[in-house]
């Protein structure tokens, strides 16, 4: 499955969800999953998410406070 963006979505981060996989070509669903991606991804699953998305969606995303100044402090300093 791929998600609105085409990023290959990692089935271990829906372990207590059912997405069909029209759910994962939402919106809704990317702003959910990039949230869970960020939190409790990989590296390299994080590496593959082009900086702009995450820029685009990341005063929407449901993260830890942490993490989220994390990524506002990387993306200044890209």
């Amino acid at each position: 499955m791929k998600t609105l963006h085409d990023i290959e979505v990692n089935p271990g981060l829906l372990w207590d969800y059912d997405f069909a996989p029209s759910e994962c070509q939402t919106e809704t669903f990317f702003i959910w999953y990039l949230g869970r991606l960020l939190e409790r991804g990989t590296a390299i699953e994080v590496k593959r998410i082009p900086l702009d998305l995450i820029a685009r969606y990341l005063d929407q995303l449901s993260i830890s406070s942490k993490i989220r100044r994390f990524w506002k402090w990387y993306l200044k300093a890209a």
